[in-house]
């Protein structure tokens, strides 16, 4: 890193350390503008980026304050929380934009700390979260979460089994999107979440290609055993070549 960064082998210890503060500078710069484009590519508003930027930086040094007494995220790198996990959460819009016209009630199953269903509050003022994770650390994290960023009005946070939670009356049929994001099979999800949806309603599943191919004909198989239409999306890769995504949607009837 020294040799690519121009500095004399003889340079002092400080002015290494003020290299490397420089060099972890640009990197964040890099990694704002990739996530600004792609920002912009899924259709969201330029005029918006400023002020949701600003809270995703806040709700990253929340994980970073947290996230070792709370086991919220692996690996916590700014490359991997910027343009992995925020252009992840967002990338469902490049194929589903129609899903988030308008006000939107969405049930994050399974949301850990927080991805997709911040995010996307975070994007979408008119968005109603109910983010449903049985891990007690981190439905605590998301509640601190949602305080600190001001979605407190807009986010329940419910400490409870997503398949507790569809068997629950209070919440059978009040969703317009379910996401679930690196959760569990298709098939599993399909059978424990669909009665989360309401009529017309979308489950969105987040997945590699990969795993799309390997779940497709069990997650078939149990939306045609309750008359669900499934579908699946394009593959996109995320900026920077952070990895590729594809979604799989199961649409309720009227």
């Amino acid at each position: 890193m020294v040799k690519d960064c121009g500095l004399r082998a003889r340079a002092s210890q400080r002015s290494i350390a003020s290299q490397s503060s420089i060099v972890d500078c640009g990197l964040r710069i890099s990694k704002k503008t990739d996530l600004h484009q792609f920002w912009i590519s899924c259709g969201l508003s330029a005029d918006a980026w400023a002020g949701a930027f600003q809270n995703y930086e806040h709700y990253y040094h929340l994980i970073l304050a947290h996230n070792q007494a709370n086991g919220l995220m692996g690996d916590v790198s700014p490359t991997n929380f910027y343009l992995k996990h925020i252009a992840d959460s967002l990338s469902v819009l490049l194929v589903y934009p129609e899903l988030f016209a308008g006000p939107v009630r969405l049930a994050d199953v399974g949301c850990g700390a927080g991805l997709p269903g911040i995010i996307l509050a975070i994007a979408f003022p008119e968005l109603q979260l109910t983010a449903i994770e049985s891990n007690h650390k981190k439905t605590a994290f998301v509640k601190l979460s949602a305080s600190e960023l001001g979605l407190e009005n807009r986010v329940e946070v419910v400490a409870r089994r997503s398949r507790e939670i569809a068997r629950d009356e209070q919440y059978q049929g009040q969703f317009d999107v379910v996401t679930a994001r690196a959760v569990a099979s298709a098939e599993r999800i399909i059978r424990e979440n669909r009665r989360l949806l309401a009529p017309t309603g979308s489950l969105i599943l987040y997945k590699t290609p990969t795993a799309v191919a390997d779940e497709l004909p069990l997650a078939q198989r149990e939306a045609n055993k309750h008359k669900l239409t499934l579908e699946t999306s394009e593959i996109i890769t995320l900026p920077s070549d952070t990895g590729e995504r594809q979604f799989i949607r199961i649409t309720a009837p009227e």
